[in-house]
């Protein structure tokens, strides 16, 4: 791929467009809460597969935007040339997750004789592009002479996402091994969602912010990244079932969380004092990390874990992937492949926050509803008006990114 800025807004364009159809997906099973699934539409566990892995590959492909646009400046030499090739990859199967989940999730379905796992191979192809980008990136680091603060924030990065895919590819291999222990099952699985979500998006996007903080002035004063990823890996435990997990192994997670949330609270005060040169969705993504620093703190008492994990879960996930990730993506993009300041950008802007800050109340009230004077019919309700100003946002965002071909 091209570093030039046309070939770089064309996936920009490209993962906002996945955004949009991942947000309607997650809109579609919104109002089936509120209001019923309607007959005939597909069972709401498969739906429910096929919004996050779209939802991944939204996320996905906006980082490898934002790092591939980025990388030269810091390498000094040209990207390879297969990464147009594995741009359009990632781009091609994370759409098709959303057609290939949503019959039969990870079932089979039929196609002539044939009867074939089309979720399990088109998430399998997906990940096999992750890789891809991954073998490239160290292809493209690989003998520099320096590394900048963006740079180590992705190295470890894409160690982390490395090993988040294993944790994804480990259910085949269990299942060719005959391995069929809940806990080694859970863990596996959270190994890929909790890496995935608070190591590999968290360091991947504070590099991303490094680096458009960085045109201006250096950054200094950041903990290191080797071991804020480190600190990252044990915490996946926490996101298990409270009974499949020894007190041990519970203070070791939460520890490490604690330890994790102070670093990233020092990055959060380093951003918040260059928080003028920040994109407002950026600096709107941030507030989701204070909540993770917040809940981090928390949870350091077993019986607010235990709870939380139940009862609180849809909203954590939300807050990491909704609130922070993809507003902080959403306002890096736009800083660096729009055309400027315009009506567009700031419908887009404001119909986002209030979208996403909407469902976002409501997620959070839905995990005390039983000692609130309001339904959690009203709550669902809430959520599903909410999607829909998140969608619209997401669609009119669209605009901001043609045309291609740019000036710029």
């Amino acid at each position: 791929m091209s570093t030039n800025i046309a070939s770089s807004r064309k996936y920009a364009f490209l993962s906002l467009l996945i955004l949009v159809l991942a947000g309607s997906t997650g809109s579609f099973l919104r109002f089936g809460l509120a209001y019923g699934m309607p007959p005939g539409w597909g069972a709401f566990h498969n739906i429910i597969h096929a919004h996050s892995h779209t939802m991944f590959g939204w996320t996905v492909l906006a980082l490898m935007t934002l790092i591939w646009r980025r990388l030269p400046a810091y390498t000094g030499r040209p990207l390879p040339k297969s990464v147009s090739w594995q741009m359009a990859a990632t781009f091609t199967f994370s759409l098709l997750q959303l057609f290939a989940f949503w019959p039969n999730g990870y079932g089979v379905t039929r196609i002539g004789s044939a009867e074939l796992p089309l979720g399990a191979i088109s998430a399998g192809l997906a990940g096999f592009t992750w890789f891809w980008f991954m073998g490239l990136y160290w292809r493209a680091v690989r003998g520099i002479s320096s590394t900048p603060t963006p740079v180590r924030l992705w190295n470890w990065a894409v160690i982390l996402l490395f090993i988040s895919s294993l944790g994804a590819m480990a259910e085949p291999g269990l299942m060719m091994m005959q391995i069929d222990s809940d806990f080694v099952k859970q863990l596996f699985l959270h190994l890929f969602l909790d890496i995935f979500t608070t190591g590999w998006l968290l360091l991947a996007i504070f590099g991303a912010i490094a680096a458009h903080l960085e045109d201006g002035k250096s950054l200094a004063g950041l903990p290191s990244a080797r071991m804020l990823a480190i600190f990252i890996i044990p915490t996946c435990l926490l996101g298990m079932p409270p009974d499949q997990l020894s007190t041990g192994l519970f203070w070791i997670a939460s520890l490490a969380n604690l330890a994790v949330a102070g670093m990233v609270a020092i990055y959060l005060y380093r951003f918040f004092l260059r928080r003028r040169d920040l994109p407002l969705l950026t600096r709107f993504g941030l507030l989701g990390l204070l909540v993770q620093i917040g809940a981090a703190a928390l949870m350091v008492a077993p019986g607010v874990w235990a709870w939380g994990a139940g009862a609180l879960r849809i909203f954590y996930l939300h807050d990491m992937l909704l609130l922070w990730s993809s507003s902080a993506l959403l306002g890096l993009l736009m800083a660096e492949f729009g055309h400027g300041k315009s009506a567009w950008q700031t419908w887009t802007e404001w119909l986002w926050m209030g979208g996403v800050g909407a469902m976002w109340l409501a997620l959070l009230l839905g995990g005390f509803v039983q000692w609130l004077p309001v339904s959690g019919l009203t709550l669902l309700a809430v959520a599903a008006w909410a999607s829909v100003i998140i969608v619209s946002a997401a669609i009119l965002g669209l605009k901001i990114f043609l045309p291609f071909a740019s000036r710029a």
